[in-house]
């Protein structure tokens, strides 16, 4: 009676492999998406007090602002959630890699690479763990047919 319990238990280890190597696979490929560079900034961070340039929301939220660190001035333009609330000439606070003053983005870095690694963790774990769901479902479910 044993021996016909074990036989329709599946065997676990293969799943978890699974799922462990689409979790990884996923958190790399999805960081391509612009973690490295947040996490860049977040590790070297400066701050500097910018101005906006120009705020386009119908354009995906753009904005474009200007900046000075030792005496060069700088600009840069990123993606903002709230645009509506912004005006041109609007101060705003700049983070920026103090390694390479170009790499920067409005507002505070070590916050956007917290908040990017975290969804990153999430979507992860979910598509992994329905991947071997799924996986493990369907093959339970030929085991009771046959």
């Amino acid at each position: 009676m044993e021996t016909l319990a074990q036989e329709t238990q599946p065997r676990r280890g293969p799943y978890l492999s699974l799922g462990l190597c689409l979790f990884v696979l996923t958190t790399v490929s999805m960081a391509q998406f612009g973690l490295w560079r947040y996490m860049d900034i977040a590790l070297h961070q400066q701050t500097a007090t910018g101005k906006l340039l120009t705020v386009n929301c119908r354009s995906n939220n753009a904005i474009t602002y200007t900046f000075s660190v030792g005496g060069q001035t700088l600009q840069g333009s990123a993606s903002w959630p709230d645009c509506r609330n912004l005006t041109t000439s609007d101060p705003l606070q700049i983070s920026y890699s103090s390694q390479d003053p170009a790499q920067n983005l409005p507002g505070d870095a070590y916050a956007r690479f917290i908040s990017e690694a975290i969804s990153i963790l999430i979507a992860s774990v979910l598509s992994s763990f329905l991947v071997v769901y799924v996986l493990l479902r369907r093959g339970s479910s030929r085991r009771l047919r046959s």
